[in-house]
């Protein structure tokens, strides 16, 4: 396991205490991100593939027709003897030029009136949306005329509204409504935006094209517009020799910019829109990409302790294993009958019992290397006293001391599991079913009266002083006391070990007053439960509890979760144990 050697952590000079070295941003941290959150990554992709598929399949079908026109501009110059000759000059800006007049709104017009754009409704496409906006003017229509016929001339508001949303989902309804010259001019917008007018490479060929769901109208239009720009340069053209003598007009009439349509436009017989797989293909690209940025983000945002490794970096304590989060195991199982046997009998909840009845498991695996290096540490201290805390409540510290307490029952020793964490005192509401005296009323009596006090657990004769009733203010005296050193010094008497379940290091002075009488620590660390930086602080400033801390367990793990880490030790684990032994 992780062990770093020498001295415990102190305040001068410790690396622990002016900050963790920064986490290095490499291939192999961005891969661990990745692959920790790869579910998610994988949801993102489906979602919008999915939503690109859904919208495949309901956008609207629409056609594109095209036609080519050569532009040539002849111009008059000057011999040596003053005669007068068209000449074709290629001029870079000049089909920029035209391509600016083909888009302007004298051509547009041009087209709305000839075609009666304005006038038309446009076709519907045979796309579902398509299919439900008809449904939805046909039930607006019916609205509108009943309305109409029940208010006579006067409109009402709803007859307004009606005929707003009837307007927004018919652009032919809307024109009715509306002015014959703004009319016109929706007609010329639209007409303008599904227009598209490009040069082909190089050459002096101007391509135009037009879009619609009609693939007709399509072709009609994008003619239409060619034949109106021809007849813009014709009557410009005449327009220019009217005011010219008779010999300057016949000559004007063959110059400037001339147009010739080499291919007119044809019905188009295969949709234009954006192949179906390219679009799903994109999108679940965009939603792969989208879902790595997120867990990279993440991943830099998540401070939290997810790997042995953070948790030896933080404390500089031996790392003893991980507990893994045993999800199958609810309070409802503990209800079982009591029995009475002489002595109180605890009743005992599986999950607080879990290391024993599981020997082979990770969580007894853990907990009995725990035992050992206890052994190791305090020797032939008579009784062997232990603590167990965690940075903040809530990261599981009650149900290992009690586990602990357990897998040393069941090795035959004598242990004695005392709840000594007045701040919470979870432990005694989880093993007994209503509050009994227990270690408040024996300090207030003496280390005699022990044994009155003590809770018995039937299957490996492990014994429980709970933390007692409360006061009426509903507080707890101070437990951390001479009156406690008296009563640990009894219980060699009759108890090999003693495991106290104590508050955590947040409450510093607690845990701190705890650890005068305790020959050593075992320190419990939530998965994902705490950050690495608020663990380094809590040990730091514990002070004497520090140097006491012989070890560290890693709590509520999800092993499968740890191994895609990229945590060497996780790894391990995963390995050593078997995805069986892992889970439990």
């Amino acid at each position: 396991m992780l062990h770093v050697k020498g001295s415990p952590a102190s305040f001068v000079g410790n690396p622990l205490l002016l900050g963790a070295e920064p986490e290095l941003i490499d291939w192999r941290w961005m891969m661990s991100a990745i692959r920790r959150r790869l579910g998610t990554i994988i949801k993102l992709t489906l979602v919008c593939a999915g939503l690109a598929a859904v919208y495949v399949v309901l956008r609207p079908a629409v056609y594109t027709a095209h036609t080519h026109l050569l532009l040539t501009n002849l111009k008059l110059t000057f011999s040596r003897d003053d005669a007068l000759f068209a000449e074709s000059l290629p001029d870079p800006s000049f089909l920029e030029t035209q391509m600016q007049i083909m888009r302007s709104e004298k051509i547009a017009l041009s087209v709305v009136d000839r075609l009666r754009l304005n006038e038309a409704e446009q076709p519907d496409s045979e796309g579902v949306l398509q299919r439900l906006r008809a449904t939805a003017v046909a039930q607006v229509t019916s609205l509108l005329s009943r309305e109409t016929a029940r208010e006579g001339e006067e409109s009402g508001p709803l007859t307004d509204i009606l005929r707003s949303v009837a307007g927004y989902l018919t652009p032919a309804m809307a024109a009715a409504e509306q002015g014959e010259g703004e009319a016109r001019r929706d007609a010329m917008r639209r007409l303008q935006s599904d227009t598209s007018i490009e040069r082909v490479g190089m050459s002096n060929i101007v391509m135009v094209r037009y879009t619609a769901a009609d693939p007709e109208q399509a072709a009609q239009v994008a003619n239409e517009m060619a034949r109106a720009y021809v007849d813009d340069q014709v009557a410009a053209r005449i327009e220019a020799a009217q005011s010219a003598s008779i010999w300057m007009r016949e000559r004007l009439r063959d110059v400037g910019p001339k147009t010739r349509i080499i291919a007119q436009a044809a019905s188009p017989s295969e949709k234009s829109n954006p192949r179906g797989l390219l679009i799903i293909a994109i999108a679940a690209f965009a939603g792969c990409g989208f879902g790595i940025s997120f867990a990279l983000l993440r991943q830099m945002l998540d401070l939290t302790v997810q790997s042995p490794e953070l948790v030896v970096k933080a404390t500089g304590v031996e790392f003893l294993g991980v507990v893994p989060l045993l999800r199958g195991w609810r309070f409802k199982q503990w209800r079982m009958p009591l029995r009475r046997d002489g002595a109180t009998v605890l009743r005992t909840p599986p999950i607080t019992a879990y290391a024993s009845t599981h020997p082979l498991s990770t969580v007894g695996q853990t907990l009995n290397h725990a035992k050992v290096v206890i052994d190791g540490v305090l020797g032939s201290q008579t009784p062997r006293l232990i603590g167990v805390t965690a940075t903040f409540a809530g990261e599981g510290s009650s149900t290992i001391a009690a586990n602990l307490a357990h897998v040393i029952a069941a090795r035959g020793e004598r242990v004695l599991l005392i709840d000594g964490n007045r701040v919470d005192g979870s432990l005694s509401s989880t093993l007994l079913r209503r509050p009994r005296e227990g270690l408040i009323a024996c300090l207030a009596a003496g280390p005699d009266a022990l044994q009155d006090h003590v809770q018995v657990d039937p299957a490996d004769g492990m014994h429980f002083l709970p933390i007692g009733h409360t006061s009426k203010r509903g507080t707890v005296p101070p437990i951390w006391t001479e009156a406690m050193q008296g009563l640990l010094k009894a219980a060699a008497d009759s108890y090999d070990y003693v495991v106290c379940d104590l508050a955590p290091l947040s409450s510093v002075a607690e845990v701190r007053a705890a650890a005068r009488y305790l020959g050593g620590i075992l320190l419990v660390v939530g998965w994902r439960q705490v950050e690495a930086e608020h663990l380094r602080v809590g040990v730091l400033s514990a002070g004497i509890v520090r140097d006491k801390i012989f070890g560290a367990v890693l709590n509520k793990v999800d092993v499968q979760a740890l191994r895609r880490t990229g945590s060497p030790t996780g790894a391990f684990l995963w390995r050593a144990t078997g995805r069986a032994g892992a889970r439990g």
